[in-house]
């Protein structure tokens, strides 16, 4: 069993594959609409990749490389995932808890590296920080954000509550199904699956918040749509004062009514025959001026 596990091999395939879906997204970025939060998505899948790769190194590369940094890669992958769904679902960027677990998860990354050498508890601590940051992600997922509409998604959704339940998992088996681990590479089936399990996350995440961007791309089509249909048909205004009456029969000058069915703001200014007759006496216009000079 721990030979069909081979961690190394593993990871190495895990990164390969993270990067892979982060290409995708970037050329589907680059080919089609895409909102704010995009391109952290894209990012994370860097990281994540990135770390993988350096996971994939320990034992030929320094411990701060393939043991820290590529920990800390790994857990950036939800932060920037979190942060990307604050931006597309338009929520106040205070949202800081992500980046101080990150820093701390670095932190006990560290002490178990360098000061108390404990593979144990690297695993557990990374799990349970995974765990703490994907349960972010999914409580944001389900919040209302600044949109009109609700954008949400089943499919991410359920994978954020499987790796949630999974990272759990795993941070209470390990200790009892592997207490004695020395190496990770040595490490046994739990380990290997877990790898196995993140590439299908990774996939199934990129698949999930492609949908996500389509899903609000046709929201805004529809709700377009929906706009160009109002302002298209007869408008009854007001034949003196001109203001025009909506569905529900209430009368409203012509400025909030635009407002109210384009979503863009208006502005004040006047035209040169207004401003002739209302000011005859200002040079409003570089036109005034022209009437004025002699003919020659």
């Amino acid at each position: 069993m721990q030979a069909f596990f081979h961690i190394q091999t593993l990871s190495m395939a895990a990164g390969l594959i993270s990067i892979t879906c982060a290409a995708i997204m970037a050329y589907f970025s680059l080919s089609r609409l895409t909102y704010p939060g995009f391109k952290s998505w894209t990012a994370g899948f860097v990281l994540a990749g990135l770390g993988m790769i350096l996971m994939s190194l320990r034992q030929q590369a320094p411990d701060w490389i393939s043991i820290i940094a590529a920990n800390s890669c790994i857990m950036a992958f939800p932060v920037l995932i979190f942060y990307g769904l604050g931006e597309f679902k338009q929520f106040p960027k205070r949202l800081w808890a992500p980046g101080l677990i990150l820093a701390a998860g670095a932190g006990i990354l560290t002490y178990y590296t360098y000061w108390h050498p404990n593979v144990l508890m690297r695993i557990v601590a990374v799990s349970l920080i995974l765990c703490l940051l994907l349960l972010l992600c999914l409580a944001l997922l389900l919040r209302r954000g600044g949109l009109e509409y609700e954008c949400s998604n089943n499919l991410l959704k359920a994978v954020f509550a499987f790796q949630i339940v999974w990272n759990f998992f795993r941070a209470i088996i390990t200790p009892l199904w592997e207490p004695d681990i020395t190496s990770f590479f040595s490490a046994g089936a739990i380990q290997g699956m877990s790898f196995m399990i993140y590439i299908l996350y990774c996939v199934l995440t990129m698949s999930g918040l492609i949908a996500l961007n389509a899903q609000r791309m046709e929201l805004d089509l529809a709700s377009a749509g929906e706009n160009i249909k109002e302002l298209t048909r007869l408008i009854p205004i007001c034949a003196r004062c001109k203001k025009i009456r909506d569905d529900q029969g209430y009368w409203e000058v012509v400025e909030s009514y635009i407002e109210k069915m384009t979503n863009k703001g208006l502005t004040h200014s006047i035209c040169p025959e207004c401003a002739k007759k209302l000011y005859p006496d200002l040079k409003i216009y570089d036109d005034d001026e022209d009437e004025e000079k002699p003919k020659s």
